[in-house]
């Protein structure tokens, strides 16, 4: 599986400025993603995580696991390893380079959702 596209999900973001900001966080996320050799069984999971960044870009926490959709019986047994490599993905780009100006509430915290069949 390839790197998946990788969208800001869950929170509507009404400023324009902020969703073209978080996109940010997600492209320079998404270079970092290795995909596990899951093969075609993990192609219909979702993953959302949520992350938490100090003004540095740093992580404020490690990613929280929100949930995942599409984990049916028959592909359960590679939905760990997909939120795994997701949450490695966001750890391993931090810190991120985002405008420090638009950290409070804005940036400092968001749900990244990592999905091989979205449309980037």
């Amino acid at each position: 599986m390839a790197q998946p596209p990788l969208q800001t999900a869950a929170r509507p973001r009404a400023d324009p400025e902020m969703a073209r900001v978080i996109a940010s966080a997600a492209d320079q996320v998404r270079r970092c993603y290795r995909a596990p050799r899951v093969g075609r069984a993990g192609g219909s999971i979702v993953t959302t995580l949520r992350v938490n960044y100090a003004p540095d870009g740093t992580l404020a926490e490690l990613p929280r696991l929100l949930g995942q959709r599409g984990v049916t019986e028959a592909n359960a047994y590679v939905a760990q390893q997909l939120a795994e490599a997701a949450t490695l993905a966001i750890i391993r780009c931090a810190p991120i380079s985002l405008p420090p100006e638009r950290y409070s509430n804005g940036w400092d915290s968001f749900d990244l959702t990592f999905s091989p069949k979205a449309v980037a």
